[in-house]
C-alpha cells in the first residue's frame, strides 16, 4: 500500500488514490480500492472462522451472503475472489466439498473445513492477533505493557 507524501507530484498522487489538490485518503474510490486489498490478504482467515462458526458445510453464494452480513455490509466478496479461493482451499487440504442435491435438478457444492484447516485456522488467528496488537501499539491505539 503505498503512501502519499507531501511534495509530490500530482501523477503520484493520482496513482495512489488521492487527485490533485485532494489530501491522500480523501478519494472515496481510492478508500474502497485500499480496503478491497486489505480484505483480499484475509479472505482465506475469514471462510475458515465462518465455518468453524456456523458448524456445518456451506455453499459458495451463502459464504459470500454471511461474511457481507458478519461485516455489516462494509466488506464486500465477489464470486470472482470467493469461489477460486474456495477451490484453492480445498486443494491445500484446508477444505472439503461435496455436492448436495438430487441428480437432474439444481446442485450445490458445500464445503466444510477440514482438520487442517481447523489448525490453519488456529495459526492464523494468532498471526492476525500479534498484527493487531502490533498496529494498535504502532498507532497508539493500545498502550505497550512492560
Amino acid at each position: 500500500m503505498g503512501v502519499v507524501l507531501m511534495g509530490k507530484k500530482e501523477g503520484d498522487m493520482e496513482r495512489n488514490g488521492a487527485r490533485p489538490g485532494q489530501p491522500a485518503g480523501s478519494d472515496p474510490d481510492a478508500t474502497v480500492r485500499r480496503m478491497d486489498q486489505m480484505r483480499k490478504g484475509t479472505t482465506a482467515l475469514a471462510i475458515l472462522k465462518l465455518l468453524v462458526d456456523v458448524g456445518e458445510p456451506m455453499h459458495g453464494y451463502q459464504i459470500i451472503r454471511e461474511l457481507e452480513a458478519r461485516s455489516q455490509g462494509v466488506l464486500q466478496f465477489k464470486e470472482g475472489l470467493i469461489y477460486p479461493r474456495l477451490h484453492r482451499m480445498e486443494r491445500e487440504g484446508l477444505l472439503r466439498s461435496r455436492w448436495e442435491g438430487e441428480p437432474g435438478t439444481r446442485r450445490r457444492k458445500v464445503y466444510a473445513i477440514t482438520e487442517k484447516g481447523r489448525r490453519q485456522l488456529e495459526a492464523e488467528l494468532r498471526q492476525w492477533e500479534v498484527f493487531r496488537r502490533g498496529m494498535n501499539l504502532l498507532l497508539g491505539l493500545e498502550k505497550a505493557t512492560s
